[in-house]
């Protein structure tokens, strides 16, 4: 009875406003996911609701019907298959989809059932390449194929069924309508009914007025009403008019070239008319500035203005610089000239302030002006400080000179280590702590006191450090000969020998006497055993106690042996082997 009276509605809605009804069996699918073709089945089915030509039978509504009827199908549905189906729905056309995938392409079958005839009335079929958003565009362009295909029988269907019902038969008489355009393809409308594209002969239409649309993309849309007459083939050539607007290019500065799609099209201040709506790639050119590039969009009816800044190629400022070698600071940029006293700067346009410093030599500032694209060549001569003066006179100098060689000395309040010999070494004046070492000698400490002005000269002479001195701190604790001696890397791999060797016999020491006296535990109770099972349980545990404290005695040996592998290696070595 729900049956009925679903299909009831359905022939009464489509009796009253004029639409066919169908329906759209789900999607088979090769290669390609459920998910893809439930989204290709709703974009179908939404595409035909918002053409507002059909009564479109939704899924559940088709599956509530088929239920009540007992419908059974094996899954896969043929032509005869969807006539059945489309006969118990009251569907007038049923769809059957297909989606093929082969990586990147989907090709798409689309066939139309007309449940009246039997068959296979229309059969649409296109190829997309793309992801899912271009799979989902081409079936908007497949519904609009469908409506196109099935409309007019549809719309010839309705006049016949109304002319049943009506009690005046009317003779119906026909003509033909033959369109062109330039250009060509643009979509046709004939009455809201989409007809191809042109040139297109349009054959059997209803005589008297009919409105005709042409639309194509990026031109004006062309509507008038036609007449048909009978008999008569009406023969409509159009022109299209092409949607345009206007461009205002502005630069600063002026006079910079204009291209437009790569074509000039003027400088600067420059207004452009009658261009296609599009968008388009514009490029400004002027000598001894960047070359600016983007994309614009022409609107229809409309001028857009654009303003560019152009920006000015930084110039290019060759330094030579005597002596060579010498510190640059630009701004926050810090550089120098090499060894052939030559550097290269890449500047912006504008005033720069150079600072040139080099360990005694006089600071130098220089200031420079760059232009657009410049190229300039500046040579600067340093002017070379006295050996004991200095520019600065709270400033003195200090001369140490050592006959050990590569000797350092490091002063207090100066981060860096200072090679020797050192000349004119410029401090300010105070008093000063200097240590002075080198590999295989001791170091020696001393003070010296910096006057104003003045240079203080210092000989140091280092004492070569004591082989025996060496052994001695190696017998004192591993590794320390080999620190006394420099070479910190040996003294490191000895101390941590000695060291692991001792913890482990600390450790090690304590868990043996407690293992040999829970040892003579157990052989007393061995003795005190009275029964053969107490004999051989007592047994049994004095043994294995045995074990344990022979392995604890063992490791001991062996670490001991270690450490004091250790202590005569470190110390022979220390000796020996130490350079000293």
């Amino acid at each position: 009875m729900k049956k009925i009276f679903l299909i009831l509605c359905i022939s009464l809605s489509f009796a009253q406003n004029g639409k066919l009804a169908v329906s759209i069996l789900d999607f088979k699918g090769e290669d390609v996911q459920q998910k893809v073709l439930r989204a290709c089945y709703q974009q179908l089915e939404t595409s035909l609701i918002e053409s507002n030509r059909f009564i479109v039978i939704e899924k559940s509504q088709r599956e509530e019907l088929l239920k009540e009827q007992e419908f059974i199908s094996s899954g896969v549905c043929d032509e005869a298959c969807a006539v059945e189906i489309g006969e118990m729905v009251g569907a007038e056309y049923l769809m059957l989809g297909e989606i093929i995938g082969f990586g990147d392409l989907f090709q798409v079958n689309i066939k139309i059932i007309s449940i009246e005839k039997g068959d296979v009335a229309e059969k649409v079929t296109d190829q997309i390449s793309g992801g899912m958003r271009e799979l989902l565009s081409g079936m908007e362009t497949a519904s609009r194929e469908i409506v196109r295909r099935i409309a007019s029988s549809g719309q010839s269907q309705n006049r016949n069924q109304e002319q049943g019902a009506s009690s005046i038969v009317t003779e119906m008489t026909y003509g033909n309508l033959d369109i062109s355009t330039m250009p060509s393809g643009a979509n046709i409308l004939l009455d809201g009914i989409e007809k191809n594209v042109t040139p297109q002969t349009i054959e059997k239409i209803e005589t008297g007025p009919h409105n005709l649309v042409l639309v194509y993309p990026g031109y004006e849309t062309l509507q008038k009403r036609v007449m048909i007459e009978e008999g008569k083939t009406i023969v409509i050539s159009e022109y299209l008019v092409p949607k345009t607007g206007s461009l205002s290019i502005l630069s600063s500065p002026i006079a910079a070239k204009v291209y437009l799609d790569e074509i000039l099209k003027g400088e600067t201040p420059l207004d452009m008319s009658e261009l296609l709506v599009k968008d388009y790639m514009i490029r400004l050119e002027l000598q001894d500035y960047e070359t600016i590039e983007s994309r614009i969009t022409v609107q229809y009816n409309h001028n857009s203005t654009q303003k560019y800044d152009l920006n000015p190629l930084p110039g290019i400022l060759s330094i030579i610089t005597f002596p060579t070698e010498v510190d640059i600071q630009v701004g926050a940029e810090r550089l120098g000239t090499n060894q052939a006293g030559m550097v290269t700067l890449s500047l912006s346009v504008g005033k720069h302030m150079l600072k040139l410093t080099k360990k005694g030599y006089e600071p130098t500032e220089k200031t420079v002006t760059i232009t657009a694209n410049d190229n300039q060549t500046l040579d600067i001569s340093l002017t070379k400080i006295p050996a004991g003066v200095s520019s600065n006179p709270n400033m003195g100098f200090l001369t140490v000179n050592s006959f050990n060689h590569n000797a350092k000395v490091k002063i207090s309040k100066v981060k860096a280590t200072q090679s020797l010999p050192l000349e004119y070494f410029e401090l300010k004046y105070g008093k000063y702590q200097l240590k002075a070492f080198a590999k295989g000698f001791e170091s020696e400490k001393l003070s010296v006191n910096i006057e104003r002005q003045k240079t203080a000269k210092i000989d140091i002479t280092l004492t070569p450090k004591n082989r025996g001195k060496a052994f001695k701190y190696s017998a004192l604790f591993p590794g320390g000969g080999q620190y006394y001696a420099g070479s910190k890397t040996k003294g490191l791999i000895f101390s941590i020998t000695a060291l692991s060797m001792g913890a482990i016999l600390i450790e090690g020491v304590p868990s043996y006497y407690n293992e040999n006296r829970w040892l003579d535990e157990y052989q007393e109770n061995y003795q005190l055993a009275s029964t053969a099972d107490e004999i051989d349980a007592t047994w049994q545990i004095y043994n294995q106690q045995v074990t344990t404290v022979n392995n604890a005695q063992t490791k001991l040996m062996i670490v001991s042996g270690t450490l004091i592998s250790a202590w005569l290696s470190n110390m022979i070595d220390a000796y020996f082997f130490s350079g000293l």
